[in-house]
């Protein structure tokens, strides 16, 4: 391992730290509307979370849940054999996260969102999920990504 790589591990690993807490919040969400932002907090405050960590992921539940009906509608368009209200809660919630910062949000190169995405469907809902991931992802990014 190299010096670089070795200092931007820590911050890849926040990053993927975010994802998940940000997952976690807006997945309670999809059962109690309105939930994110709290929810964030409680899982944040149980696991003594970086701060550099917890404003990435309320980033990701902010923009999630400011621009969901974008997200939807870009969804559809990527995977229209299956309808956005009948995915998985689990994949509709990662793949709005992932899409958020991938087309709204500059600071996140989107090599590492998508590769934390796919990484998070495998984890969190098994190989369908990942390859449905990675297919709409990678149309996204090979479409030029704007929304």
């Amino acid at each position: 391992m190299t010096a670089s790589s070795r200092r931007s591990r820590p911050r890849a690993d926040q990053g993927l730290l975010a994802r998940r807490l940000a997952l976690l919040a807006l997945f309670e969400d999809e059962f109690r509307p309105g939930s994110a932002g709290a929810a964030l907090d409680r899982l944040c405050d149980e696991r003594s979370v970086p701060s550099h960590a917890r404003q990435h992921a309320a980033a990701i539940v902010r923009g999630v849940t400011e621009h969901r009906s974008e997200l939807d509608a870009r969804i559809a368009l990527e995977a229209p054999l299956i309808p956005v209200a009948e995915l998985g809660r689990v994949e509709r919630t990662i793949l709005r996260s992932a899409l958020y910062e991938v087309l709204y949000s500059a600071a996140t190169p989107s090599g590492e969102t998508m590769r934390d995405a796919v990484s998070l469907a495998r984890i969190y809902a098994g190989d369908a999920a990942r390859r449905l991931v990675n297919g709409v992802l990678g149309s996204i990014s090979r479409s030029g990504g704007g929304a």
